[in-house]
């Protein structure tokens, strides 16, 4: 097979979950892994993970060593390298386009490849597989970072544990760091995959102090053999929430760098309109809206006295329970509304479009109240994709921004499977402020119904401005939120002017009872341990702030891209949003994980040098720069030279190595790199590599 059909472009996405083909490979074939280690290091909210997986291959024959790992759509991965019998194989971190078309390429060059249509899901799946000799042994290891987000009053760090095999050694650590002081963990029950199991595993070992804690979980085999015959298959889960002191909130700043976090407690519920758009098209027939039913009847039941609401019903028609726009939610209507609701047959198409016209137009018709403040809530369920009257994703945005514009209402969606059009919901939602959130096809409707709604069930706080007054602040992203909601919390990200040491925090929004408005100064922080916590390094302390930064700017550059109007608007956020990740080497759905593989003798040998956990953007994974065991050598035939960061304000970036190879083009001869998106080489040795999609699109071996 020539070099160019030997390209492997890994196209990594976030928020994705794709379903790749499973090997072919017999039960009982698999080869034994001897080791699954999670290392993780969490400072004020910001995760940094590595996970190590070891197998063997006590075969006479080659086999194949499959690692598959579900990340949080929260995450992005920052490195990735494989170790095949001493030799190292490490990946870069480029643009996306290219690597599609270097995988395009190889395709028409001759090479297998299936270019496999998706849609966007609320987790992503990172699978590979590669070949191993008898007798050889394999290790893979995967880097990522994720903020964490805080929902219904805690923070929450899971991570997927899948070996399906009694493992030798399957270790986690967790070490969490926060200067505000934790006031609560837990480590919940590990929460299998199959409801089938034998004995429970051990707990959890927690060390929890005042600012920090450490958690420890190491199951024996005997231990794992005892919960499953077939080995772990489930979430490692804990929860905690920190301590809050200051209405302001609280503010990381080190080295000019600074995020800002906001959950004010002790605020009143502001009353809401709420509008439930229940899809009832003939999709939904069966389980799903047997489910939707039985949820709608506890959220209704959960809805406060001053709290005004309506239903509307629609498939290919829209049917609007009461025409009088959202009305107090007395007992009586609450009865009213769950007969109207037991009512609901599933039966016809989808024009999404008509639904959020007339839930629009019941909110811009808002009468009989009494002056008070109030948040007007939209909550989309559904589970396809539009199917009748307006069906263009670009008109429905247009027509759903028109429409609900004048009542400032905050869409929230809840996606059913597979079908669903997630990346449209999205959209809607983010051009209002509002999120979108979707639930896997084999998951119970209705305990996400039931959770997603207890998460806007009590707005605090509208119209809630962040401000940093004076020209020290700059690059801030966002300042603007249209509400705040009990049990959840607010994150900016920014920077300071060169040569400002201090920043000014203001905070506005307007609540139930009236305004709330505070005011602080934050001098810089020493990069230093909190009282009563073991030492860390230096450099993870400081430079943690910045990749945080970094990470808040890049989703928030994303989120505004798919609210934006315009190509040309959304072109520029997008590449904002690139030029920030492949300066901070992460995989984001612009960016992608090329995994460069070298020629010649097979590639470098050698252990990656360790790493502590979150230092500098990878946890105990190489960079590859110039003269570093993973540096490709490339086969011998033509340099093609070098070139310098990734752009010309990425002075931190890490180098890139010193030869870097592109393919062939169409008419055999050879093309010089224009840049980090031709940073490719062409023969991988013993790896063969599969890896997910970004954006819709996946690309499989």
């Amino acid at each position: 097979m020539d070099e160019l059909g030997r390209i492997l472009a890994w196209y990594l996405a976030l928020p994705c979950l794709l379903a790749l083909p499973v090997m072919n490979v017999s039960p009982g074939q698999e080869l034994p892994m001897t080791s699954f280690t999670v290392s993780s290091a969490i400072i004020s909210r910001y995760a940094s993970t590595r996970v190590r997986c070891a197998m063997h291959n006590p075969h006479p024959a080659p086999r194949q060593a499959a690692f598959d790992l579900h990340l949080s759509p929260a995450a992005f991965i920052t490195n990735f390298t494989i170790m095949v019998d001493g030799k190292v194989y490490a990946a870069e971190v480029m643009e996306k386009h290219r690597a599609k078309e270097l995988y395009e390429a190889a395709r028409k060059q001759g090479k297998t490849a299936a270019h496999v249509g998706t849609k966007e899901q609320e987790s992503q799946r990172f699978r590979v597989t590669a070949t191993v000799a008898a007798n050889g042994d394999i290790s893979f290891e995967l880097c990522y970072e994720e903020l964490l987000q805080r929902r219904l009053g805690a923070y929450r760090y899971a991570v997927a544990i899948h070996p399906r095999q009694i493992v030798a050694e399957l270790r986690v650590e967790l070490s969490i760091t926060e200067r505000a002081g934790i006031s609560e963990l837990r480590v919940l029950p590990f929460q299998p995959a199959d409801t089938r199991q034998g004995q429970a595993l051990p707990a959890a070992g927690v060390e929890k102090g005042t600012h920090c804690a450490h958690v420890a979980f190491a199951p024996t085999p005997k231990e794992q053999a005892a919960f499953s015959a077939t080995g772990l298959a489930g979430d490692f889960v804990v929860e905690y929430d920190v301590a809050r002191r200051d209405a302001v909130g609280d503010v990381e700043l080190q080295d000019g760098y600074f995020v800002h976090f906001f959950a004010p407690s002790g605020l009143p519920p502001i009353p809401k309109d709420i509008i439930f758009l229940i899809d009832v098209s003939g999709s939904m027939a069966g389980t799903k809206i047997k489910q939707t039913k039985a949820a709608m009847q506890s959220i209704l039941r959960a809805l406060r006295p001053h709290d005004r609401f309506n239903l509307v019903a629609f498939a290919d028609a829209t049917h609007v329970w009461r025409e009088d726009g959202p009305i107090p939610a007395t007992a009586s209507h609450i009865r009213s509304a769950a007969r109207y609701i037991e009512s609901l047959e599933a039966e016809g198409w989808t024009d999404l479009d008509r639904a959020l016209l007339a839930a629009a137009a019941l909110l811009r018709h808002r009468g009989g109240g009494t002056g008070e403040p109030r948040v007007p809530l939209l909550l989309l369920l559904t589970d396809g994709e539009p199917t009748a009257g307006v069906t263009q994703a670009p008109r429905i945005l247009s027509n759903a921004r028109r429409a609900l514009s004048p009542s400032a209402a905050l869409l929230f969606a809840l996606a059913f499977g597979e079908d669903a059009d997630l990346a449209l919901l999205r959209r809607l939602a983010a051009a209002s402020g509002g999120t979108a959130r979707g639930v896997p096809e084999e998951a119970e409707v209705a305990p996400q119904l039931a959770e997603f709604f207890r998460e806007i069930q009590n707005p605090l706080l509208r119209h809630v401005e962040l401000s940093y007054p004076g020209a020290a602040a700059r690059l801030v992203a966002p300042r603007l939120f249209p509400g705040y909601f009990q049990g959840s919390e607010l994150v900016v990200a920014g920077r300071l002017e060169p040569g400002a040491e201090r920043l000014r925090v203001h905070v506005a929004g307007h609540g139930g009872t009236g305004e709330l408005r505070a005011d602080t100064e934050v001098p810089p922080d020493v990069p230093e341990v909190p009282p009563g916590c073991p030492q860390l390094p230096p450099e993870l302390l400081g430079g943690f702030v910045r990749r945080l930064w970094a990470h808040v700017t890049i989703r928030e550059l994303l989120r505004a891209r798919l609210g934006a109007e315009g190509t040309a608007a959304r072109q520029k956020l997008a590449a904002q949003a690139t030029e920030l990740a492949l300066r901070h080497r992460f995989v984001t759905p612009l960016t992608a994980l090329l995994v460069v593989t070298p020629g010649g003798d097979g590639g470098s040998t050698g252990p990656p040098p360790a790493a502590t956990p979150g230092l500098g953007g990878t946890v105990g994974t190489p960079r590859l720069t110039p003269g570093s065991a993973g540096t490709p050598k490339g086969p011998a035939t033509t340099t093609l030279g070098r070139f310098g960061d990734v752009s010309a304000t990425a002075s931190a970036a890490p180098p890139w190595p010193p030869q870097l190879w592109v393919p062939p083009t169409f008419g055999g001869t050879l093309s010089p790199p224009r840049g980090p998106g031709d940073a490719v080489l062409l023969r991988p040795a013993e790896a063969e590599l599969l890896a997910p999609g970004v954006g819709g699109e996946e690309f499989v071996e």
